[in-house]
């Protein structure tokens, strides 16, 4: 099984973007809120590589991990 492989049954290309999206999104609030005051000048350049990253990381998460595993409990 590799990083790319799909696991998730019910993913679909549209959930992918769609949750690659609001990570984007939520990454965005976090950098302004926690690092916009510690790279005044640099944010330029870090925030499209930060957007990226979290982007990438939402979808990813969306592609491998089904609903169902993440709502259960452990035992």
């Amino acid at each position: 099984m590799g990083l790319l492989d799909k696991t998730n049954r019910k993913a679909t290309p549209k959930s992918v973007l769609i949750h690659g999206i609001i990570g984007a999104i939520v990454g965005c609030a976090f950098f302004f809120l926690a690092f916009k005051s510690q790279f005044v000048q640099e944010w330029k350049i870090l925030l499209p590589i930060w957007l990226l990253l979290c982007a990438g990381v939402s979808a990813l998460c969306e592609w491998q991990i089904d609903d169902s595993d993440e709502d259960e409990e452990d035992k």
